[in-house]
C-alpha cells in the first residue's frame, strides 16, 4: 500500500516536473519574445510616425498623455502580434496537417529578430547626434547592426539543409542553369554602382567647387601640374616651392593620366576623373568578393559596402590628391594576386608604383603577406615585389626627389616631419620616431588610443563589422597603414575627411572576402554552436547594416552635421549668390591672355590654375600681368603691401564683385616688375614660388563633424599643403 502511494506521489511530482518545464519553454517561447517584440516594435513605430516628440523621448520627458500613447502602441502591436503568430501556425496547420505550436512559433520568433531594432533607428534620426554624441553613434549603428546580423542568421538555414532543399525541389528533368544570365545581371548591378557612385560625387563635387569651397591648396595645385603636364612640363606647378611637384610628391601616373585633361581642361575634369576613378574600386573587390566565396550577390553587397563607406567619401569629396587614386589600384592587385594571375599582377605593380613614391613602402606589405600565404611560387613572388619596391623607392628619393629623406626634410624639399612631431621630439627624423616607438612604449600607446583616434578607429571598421583583423595573415598588410595614420600627430593624418586613409581601405575592403571564406572554412563556429555557412552571411548581413547607419550619419551621400569633405562642409547645392559669384568669377577667368602671368589667393586659386604662369600673390615683392584675388583673405601685412602697390599706380583695378571681396586687377605696362619664378624646376633647385599658406588644425577635435579651420591665404612659414 505505501509502495503504491509513493509511486503515485512519484508520478504526479514528475508529471509536476514536467508541467513547470513545459511552461517554463511555453513562456519562453510563447510570452517571453513575443513580449520583447511588441515592446519594441510599438515604441519603435510610435517614435518612427512622431519624430517631432524624439527629444523628449531622448531625455525621458514625456508628458502622462503622450507615455499613455506609447503604451497603446505597444498593446495594439502586441494584439497584432498575436494575430500574425496565429496566422502563421493556422498556415502550417493547413500546409503539413499537424499544428507543431512550439516549433512553429520558435521559427517565427527567429524571423522577428529584427523588431528589436526598430528603437534604435529613430534614436538615431535625433538632430545632430553624430556631432554632439559619435560615441552613442557608433553604439547605437552597433546593437542595430547586431540585431540585423542575428537575424540573418535566423533566416540562413545550414548548408546541409538548403543543399537537401534544392535538391528536392529539382524536377526529374531540371531545367538547364542560365549562368550567363546570372553573370550579365550582376555585371549590371556592379556597373550600375559605379555609375551610381561616380555621377553623384562627381556633381557634388563640381557643386562644391562652384560655391568655392576648393582652395588652390591643393586642387590648384593639381590642376596646375595637369596643366602643365600636357604642355610639356611633366609635374609642373608653379604654385609650389620650386615650381616642381617633386619637392613635395612624385607621382609619375598623373602625367599619363594628363592627356584626359584635353577634353576639358578645367579643374572640374579632375574632379570627375577622381570620382570616377574611385568609384571603379567596385569592380576589383566584386571580383575579389567572387574568387574568394564563389557567390555573386555576397560579392555585390561587399562592392555596396565600399560605396557606402564614409572615409571613402571623405577623400573623393577633398579637393584631388594622387593618394586618393591608390585604393582601386591596390584592389586590383590583390585580385590579380589571389587569382593567381601573376603577370598582370606584375604589370599593375607599374601604374601602382608610379602613383606616388611613398606607395612602394605599402606595397612592401603586400609582398611579405604573398611569401605568409606559402602558396608554390608566392615566395618568389614575394621577394620580387619587395625587392622592385625599395628599389624604386631609392631611386625616386635618392636621384630624383630634391630630398632622399623618408620625411622630406632637405632644403628645397616640403618636410612633412611635423606630421610625426609628438613622436620627434628632438627634430630627428625617422630615426627620432623609431626610438620614441622602442623607449617609450607608454607614451606611444597613450597617443594611438587619444580619443580622436578611437573614433577614427570606429569610422573606418565599424561599417566592416571589424571583419579585416578576422582575416589570418592577410591582417599583417594593415600594419603600414595603421602606423601611418595612428602614429600621426596632425589631425588630419587620422581623420575620414581626408585622403590619407586610402593607405588603410583598399587593404581593408580587401580582407572582408578573405575573412568571410576563412569563417566559412574554420571550425570555430561548430565549437560555439554555430553554423559556419550561417554565421559568414550573419556577419556580412550586420555589416550592410552597419555601413547604411554609418553612412547616413558621417557619409556623403545622405546630408548630416557630420560629413567633411577635407576642412570643411560640402555644398550640396547652389545659392544664387553662390552660382552669380561663381559667374562672375568664370567670366573674369575667360577674359585673361592666354599667356599672361596671374597672381592668385587662394580661394581664386583653382578657378584660375589652368595656365602656364600662375602664382600666389603678393609674393616676394613680384608684380603680375593680372591679379584675380580675394582681398578679404589678406592679413594685416598683405594687405597693406597690396594698397600699396594699388596706390602707386602697380595696378588698375578692373573689376570688383559686388557683394564679396573678389576683384580682378590688371598690371600698369610702366610699373616695375620682377621676373616671376620659373614655371619648372630641377629636383634641387633652390627657386621657390611665392610664400605659400599655412594650414593650421585644431590639435584636439570633437569626432569627425568638427570643422578645422580652413586654410588662410597669408604669408607663414613654409610647410607641405594642406591635403599633400
Amino acid at each position: 500500500m505505501r509502495a503504491r502511494l509513493r509511486n503515485h506521489v512519484s508520478a504526479a511530482l514528475t508529471r509536476i516536473d514536467n508541467a513547470a518545464d513545459q511552461a517554463v519553454q511555453a513562456g519562453r517561447t510563447w510570452l517571453l519574445w513575443p513580449f520583447f517584440y511588441a515592446i519594441t516594435a510599438g515604441s519603435g513605430l510610435w517614435m518612427l510616425t512622431h519624430r517631432d516628440k524624439l527629444p523628449q523621448v531622448a531625455t525621458n520627458k514625456l508628458g502622462a498623455e503622450t507615455a499613455a500613447q506609447m503604451a497603446l502602441w505597444v498593446g495594439i502591436t502586441m494584439a497584432v502580434l498575436v494575430a500574425v503568430y496565429a496566422a502563421f501556425a493556422v498556415a502550417h496547420r493547413v500546409r503539413t496537417g499537424r499544428f507543431h505550436l512550439l516549433e512553429t512559433i520558435g521559427d517565427l520568433n527567429r524571423r522577428l529578430r529584427f523588431l528589436l531594432a526598430l528603437p534604435f533607428a529613430p534614436a538615431l534620426a535625433l538632430h545632430k547626434i553624430e556631432v554632439d554624441k559619435p560615441e552613442l553613434t557608433y553604439f547605437l549603428a552597433a546593437i542595430c547592426a547586431g540585431i540585423l546580423g542575428w537575424t540573418v542568421y535566423g533566416w540562413s538555414k545550414p548548408a546541409r539543409l538548403a543543399e537537401d532543399d534544392a535538391r528536392d525541389a529539382r524536377d526529374p528533368e531540371p531545367p538547364a542553369p542560365r549562368p550567363l544570365a546570372a553573370r550579365i545581371t550582376a555585371a549590371l548591378s556592379v556597373t550600375a554602382l559605379w555609375a551610381g557612385y561616380s555621377l553623384f560625387f562627381s556633381r557634388l563635387s563640381i557643386t562644391n567647387h562652384h560655391a568655392l569651397n576648393t582652395r588652390a591648396i591643393d586642387l590648384g595645385y593639381y590642376d596646375n601640374i595637369f596643366y602643365q603636364s600636357i604642355h610639356g612640363r611633366p609635374l609642373a606647378c608653379t604654385l609650389i616651392r620650386g615650381g616642381w611637384h617633386g619637392s613635395a610628391h612624385f607621382d609619375p601616373l598623373l602625367v599619363l593620366l594628363s592627356p584626359l585633361y584635353l577634353l576639358y581642361p578645367r579643374a572640374e575634369s579632375i574632379l570627375v576623373l577622381q570620382a570616377v576613378w574611385v568609384g571603379a574600386g567596385v569592380i576589383p573587390l566584386y571580383l575579389l568578393g567572387m574568387e574568394k566565396l564563389g557567390k555573386r550577390w555576397p560579392s555585390f553587397v561587399i562592392a555596396l559596402l565600399y560605396a557606402l563607406y564614409p572615409a571613402l567619401h571623405g577623400a573623393t569629396m577633398y579637393e584631388f590628391h594622387s593618394l586618393t587614386l591608390l585604393t582601386p589600384l591596390i584592389l586590383w592587385v590583390l585580385y590579380f594576386l589571389e587569382r593567381g594571375w601573376l603577370r598582370a599582377y606584375a604589370l599593375m605593380l607599374v601604374p601602382t608604383l608610379l602613383l606616388r613614391e611613398d606607395v612602394p613602402l605599402l606595397l612592401c606589405f603586400v609582398g611579405v603577406y604573398a611569401i605568409l600565404t606559402r602558396r608554390p611560387g608566392y615566395a618568389r613572388v614575394g621577394w620580387a615585389t619587395i625587392l622592385a619596391s625599395v628599389i624604386y623607392f631609392i631611386v625616386v628619393k635618392r636621384f630624383i626627389m630634391p630630398s632622399p629623406g623618408v620625411f622630406m626634410s632637405g632644403k628645397n624639399a616640403l618636410s612633412y616631419a611635423y606630421y610625426y612631431e609628438d613622436l620627434i621630439p628632438n627634430k630627428n627624423g625617422v630615426g627620432g620616431l623609431i626610438v620614441s616607438v622602442l623607449s617609450n612604449p607608454s607614451f606611444v600607446l597613450k597617443h594611438v588610443f587619444a580619443e580622436p583616434k578611437v573614433r577614427y578607429f570606429l569610422t573606418l571598421f565599424l561599417p566592416l563589422t571589424f571583419l579585416p583583423f578576422f582575416a589570418r595573415t592577410g591582417r599583417f598588410m594593415l600594419a603600414y597603414g595603421l602606423l601611418f595614420c595612428f602614429l600621426a600627430s596632425r589631425t588630419a593624418v587620422f581623420s575620414p575627411a581626408f585622403q590619407y586613409s586610402s593607405v588603410i581601405m583598399p587593404i581593408a575592403f580587401a580582407l572582408v572576402p578573405m575573412a568571410l571564406r576563412q569563417i566559412e572554412d574554420s571550425r570555430a563556429p561548430a565549437a560555439l554552436g554555430l553554423d559556419a555557412r550561417r554565421l559568414s552571411r550573419a556577419w556580412l548581413g550586420a555589416a550592410l547594416m552597419a555601413s547604411l547607419l554609418l553612412s547616413w550619419k558621417f557619409g556623403g551621400l545622405v546630408p548630416n552635421e557630420a560629413f567633411r569633405g577635407g576642412f570643411g562642409r560640402v555644398a550640396r547645392s547652389l545659392t544664387d549668390a553662390q552660382r552669380e559669384t561663381h559667374t562672375w568669377l568664370r567670366e573674369q577667368v575667360d577674359s585673361l591672355p592666354n599667356g599672361a602671368s596671374v597672381g592668385v589667393t587662394n580661394r581664386t586659386g583653382p578657378h584660375a590654375s589652368n595656365r602656364k604662369d600662375v602664382y600666389f600673390y603678393p609674393g616676394q615683392g613680384t608684380v603680375y600681368d593680372w591679379l584675380l584675388i580675394d582681398e578679404g583673405e589678406f592679413k594685416e601685412a598683405d594687405r597693406t603691401k597690396h594698397s600699396t602697390r594699388v596706390q602707386r599706380g602697380d595696378y588698375r583695378l578692373v573689376s570688383r564683385h559686388k557683394s564679396t571681396k573678389f576683384a580682378l586687377y590688371e598690371r600698369n605696362k610702366d610699373a616695375k616688375a620682377e621676373p616671376p619664378p620659373p614655371a619648372t624646376a630641377s629636383p634641387t633647385s633652390a627657386a621657390t614660388a611665392a610664400p605659400r599658406p599655412s594650414v593650421k588644425l585644431p590639435t584636439s577635435p570633437k569626432g569627425a563633424a568638427d570643422k578645422p579651420e580652413e586654410p588662410a591665404t597669408e604669408e607663414g612659414p613654409e610647410e607641405p599643403p594642406g591635403g599633400e
